[in-house]
């Protein structure tokens, strides 16, 4: 257990370092049915949002792929840090 931001931090930082491939594995196994799913929970016709914003989670999905969703969290660790600071000072 991290005793400190800082360590929090690097341990986030360890942790997402192979987080691309998780990510896209994850939402690859999952697919835009269970996307529909959950907006089915809020009333969304399933079979509407596949072919709507079903549609397009996965070509989102596609687009960005592993590379681009560990580009984009990369170097993030003092941004994930602040945010979990400010989510217990109740800046959220």
């Amino acid at each position: 257990m991290a005793a400190n931001l800082q360590q929090a931090e690097e341990k986030w930082v360890r942790k997402t370092q192979n987080a691309g491939q998780k990510w896209a594995t994850g939402v690859q196994q999952a697919g835009a049915s269970a996307y529909c799913e959950g907006l089915a929970k809020l009333g969304i016709n399933p079979g509407a949002c596949m072919q709507s914003a079903g549609a397009a989670w996965q070509a989102g999905v596609n687009a960005v792929g592993a590379q681009g969703f560990q580009a984009a969290i990369s170097g993030k660790g003092d941004k994930w840090a602040r945010n979990f600071l400010r989510g217990f000072q109740g800046g959220y």
